[in-house]
Parts: C-alpha cells; sequence; structure tokens
C-alpha cells in the first residue's frame, strides 16, 4: 500500500545541448509484512516517447540518498524512461558491518534490497497501470549494485537488463544471460569472481572514484556515466 505521497516537481535539465523537464513524485510504500517504509522518487518524462519503454529501478550506494542519482534519472527521462529511485536505507537501520566476512554479514542487507524492489514492482503495478514493469531495467551504485545483481540472480525473469556503478561483492548472473554493464571506479577492486569473464560489458572509468558515481562526481564524469549508460540501453532490443 501507499503509506503517502509528496510533492510533484519539475526538474529542469540540459542534454546534449536540449533542454527537457522531468517531473518527479515522491511515495512512501508500506510493506505490512516486514513493518518497514520504502521511500522512492518516481521521475517521468514529459515528453513521452511513441514507444512505451521499461521502467528503470535505481538503488543507491551505501550512506547516499536516492535523491543523489538525479543525474541518471533525469537524462533517462529525456530518453522516455520512467525512472523509480528507492531509498533501501532507514534512519533507524543498524550500520553495515565493516570486519568480518563482509560477503556472508552484508547479504541480509542485500536481500533486505531485494524484498524492497519486489514490492515497489507490486504496489506499482496497483498504482501505476501505465507503467511497463513485465521486465525492469536495474540499475545499482556499490551496495545498490550488489542488491541489483543479487535481484537479477534471484528474479532474472522480472530484469531486462542490469548496470553496475561499480559494485563489489555480489557475483553477476551470467545462467541467464541478462545483458550486463559494469562501470568501474580507478580506485577499487571488486572481490574474486564478482566479475565474470564474459557475459557482461566492463568499462573502466580512468576519471571517476567509487563515490564519483552520484551527483556528488563532476560534470565530466556524470556526462560520461550517462552516455554509456544509454548507450548500452539502445544498443539491443530488450524485451
Amino acid at each position: 500500500m501507499i503509506k503517502f505521497g509528496v510533492l510533484i516537481l519539475l526538474a529542469f535539465i540540459g542534454l546534449g545541448g536540449q533542454m527537457a523537464y522531468a517531473a518527479q513524485e515522491q511515495l512512501t510504500f508500506f510493506d505490512a509484512s516486514r513493518a518497514r517504509h520504502i521511500p522512492v522518487i518516481v521521475y517521468k518524462p514529459l515528453r513521452p516517447t511513441a514507444e512505451q519503454k521499461p521502467v528503470v529501478i535505481i538503488s543507491h550506494g551505501y550512506t547516499i540518498k536516492n535523491s543523489e542519482y538525479s543525474f541518471i534519472a533525469n537524462a533517462l527521462s529525456t530518453q522516455g524512461y520512467v525512472v523509480i529511485s528507492i531509498q533501501h536505507d532507514l534512519k533507524n537501520d543498524p550500520a553495515r558491518p565493516k570486519t568480518g566476512t563482509l560477503v556472508e554479514r552484508r547479504k541480509p542487507f542485500w536481500e533486505r534490497g531485494v524484498q524492497n524492489i519486489l514490492f515497489t514492482i507490486s504496489e506499482l503495478r496497483k498504482t501505476q497501470t501505465d507503467l511497463d514493469l513485465r521486465k525492469v531495467i536495474l540499475i545499482g551504485h556499490s551496495d545498490g549494485g550488489d542488491i541489483s545483481m543479487l535481484f537479477a540472480r534471484t528474479y532474472p525473469q522480472l530484469v531486462a537488463k542490469v548496470i553496475s556503478l561499480d559494485s563489489l561483492r555480489v557475483p553477476f548472473p551470467t545462467k541467464d544471460h541478462i545483458p550486463i554493464l559494469s562501470l568501474r571506479a580507478n580506485d577499487t577492486n571488486a572481490d574474486k569472481d564478482v566479475i565474470p569473464k564474459s557475459e557482461a560489458t566492463i568499462i573502466k572509468l580512468k576519471n571517476a572514484r567509487h563515490i564519483d558515481m552520484c551527483d556528488r562526481g563532476s560534470a565530466e564524469v556524470k556526462q560520461e556515466i550517462t552516455s554509456h549508460i544509454i548507450a548500452f540501453l539502445q544498443e539491443s532490443n530488450i524485451r
């Protein structure tokens, strides 16, 4: 169910020299089974394309807010995509473990994120019937990339493509042949066996640090990221 909806805004951006607008709506879903609120930002193009496109779901990095990926959401809105940016971490949630076997200790947090995505899709199907939610496009930064990869491994039938912004720990899904783009930072290394030797497009960004893959990055880095994302989404039919 939707707990409440707050505020509709117009975001003004420039992309490729052309001015465009994106409508933003802030919503909070409530998953009664987990007694958990799920805040989301919905970005909708004011000039929809003739062809309906799959919904894009963004998952943020740890200590970064879902509102800090507006450069991606706005850029994709100009391409006709509806973008949903989910806030996975809430104020009273426990901190992520920083010691021990991180894959094991952080897995419950990633699984919680997977359930957030699944519940969000379910609620959107009820409340926004104009959206194409048959298969979604997942974009995730750092921990959000690990959430996205785990979702794709668990529910491949619901995923059209996955884009990782320097995710580090959850192995990429390969057996279901989901198209994957991974943009890599210049100051990190993924865990062993996370990135496959094939079944994914891997691009190293020479001027991007891990933290730069959100609104905090430079204009040049953000432009490079959005250019790679848009090119990847245009590569092939993603039905």
